[in-house]
């Protein structure tokens, strides 16, 4: 049982065409089971996501046509590439009495969150240890499901200690903890949702791959005060709501590129087949999408 301070993986945030979204390939439309997703309140971006089974989602997202270049640029994710994972967010456990007990106030203000003050105190964590990163006081965002449904939640994301510019996105997670029912924004309990042709049922592996060695160095620090160390060699074990069910736990781990910064994932699959195997496909002429699978055994 995950400690109630403990983060857990929310969702891994993909950037897509917008074409993926209306016309996805069919390479991209072989590997996973989509839930409609939405537009979100800022009107900058939409999405679909895949759920899985161990309560995580992927969320594939993409900019809508026409937006004003200045406000993409703007946009956390605006400078990055098409078809490359872009950011992972983490979020805290509740039970599912905490989840339905997530109202908003008849005056129109959100009531404060068990796990708003949980999240306080790790914040003040993280800055106490001065790694060189913090996070930021929570935002609130939303977005509206296709079947009229308006989400809410709230985000923090890491950014410098110094200067308070934002770190590269990826790095270190940012959190999304709801305010609205999580069950309405991730039913992943629901019959058929989180069957997908690949047999992916959880995340298995986030390896974060900062452009800088002093980024790793940063990063190292946030993670020994948000996760539980898994090996002196860089890697922390990461916690999903319902991945005791399905897989044997994912882990982060945290490594250098050659200069520019990369997130990449692998999945647990309970597809005998595809197990060592990586799929994907190719997004255009610069980038492919690729994902590694492992054995979701425990």
């Amino acid at each position: 049982m995950a400690s109630p301070t403990t983060p857990l993986v929310d969702h891994i945030v993909i950037l897509i065409p917008h074409s993926f979204l209306s016309a996805p390939p069919s390479w991209f439309a072989d590997l996973f089971h989509f839930y409609p997703g939405g537009k979100h309140s800022d009107g900058l971006t939409e999405n679909t996501l895949a759920l899985l089974a161990d309560g995580s989602y992927l969320e594939f997202i993409a900019f809508v046509p026409g937006v004003d270049p200045a406000k993409r640029a703007a946009h956390q994710w605006g400078a990055k590439k098409e078809g490359t994972v872009v950011d992972w967010a983490v979020t805290l456990p509740s039970s599912p009495e905490d989840q339905e007990n997530q109202t908003e106030a008849q005056d129109g203000e959100t009531k404060e969150l068990k796990q708003e003050k949980t999240f306080r105190e790790i914040q003040k964590k993280v800055q106490d240890a001065h790694t060189g990163i913090i996070y930021g006081d929570l935002r609130r965002g939303g977005r509206t499901r296709p079947d009229g449904t308006v989400l809410k939640w709230a985000v923090a994301f890491p950014k410098h200690e110094g200067d308070g510019s934002p770190v590269e996105p990826g790095t270190v997670p940012f959190w999304c903890l709801d305010v609205t029912p999580r069950y309405l924004r991730v039913p992943y309990r629901e019959e058929g949702t989180t069957k997908h042709p690949t047999g992916i049922v959880g995340v298995a592996k986030v390896e974060v791959l900062p452009g800088d060695a002093k980024a790793v160095g940063s990063a190292r620090g946030v993670y020994d005060v948000l996760l539980d160390k898994k090996d002196s060699e860089g890697s922390w074990e990461l916690g999903s709501l319902d991945g005791e069910k399905v897989h044997s736990g994912g882990e982060v781990r945290l490594g250098s590129s050659d200069g520019s910064s990369r997130v990449e994932i692998s999945f647990f699959t309970d597809d005998e087949s595809l197990v060592g195997k990586t799929v994907g496909g190719k997004v255009d002429d610069e980038h492919t999408l690729t994902f590694h699978l492992v054995a979701a055994s425990k």
